[in-house]
């Protein structure tokens, strides 16, 4: 036997329990904070769960060598972790999402 169709009431209802699980879930993640860090730890970014930059923190020991190609490469290579840890957690709180640093 088939299953009976939901009423329009029902599925009004279904669709405002679905809006506010993503607006909570979207409300917890722009409090979290992630963070990404270059291959050589010299650079740490945080950034929200949503992916807006937070901070970067470079280590002082970068100057020392003075390897500008170095340290922007460990920024990128920062960013892009902080995105991929925003997004696995914003996939965990609301199911798969792009995430893009803004």
């Amino acid at each position: 036997m088939s299953q009976p169709q939901p009423s329009r009431e029902e599925m009004i209802e279904a669709g405002r329990a679905f809006e506010q699980r993503l607006r909570s879930a979207q409300a917890s993640l722009e409090h979290a904070l992630v963070t990404g860090s270059s291959a050589d730890g010299t650079v740490v970014v945080l950034a929200s769960g949503l992916g807006q930059l937070r901070a970067v923190q470079v280590s002082p020991a970068v100057f020392d060598t003075r390897d500008v190609t170095a340290l922007q490469n460990a920024i990128a290579q920062s960013i892009r972790a902080a995105a991929a840890n925003a997004a696995t957690l914003a996939e965990e709180k609301m199911g798969a999402v792009e995430i893009n640093l803004y």
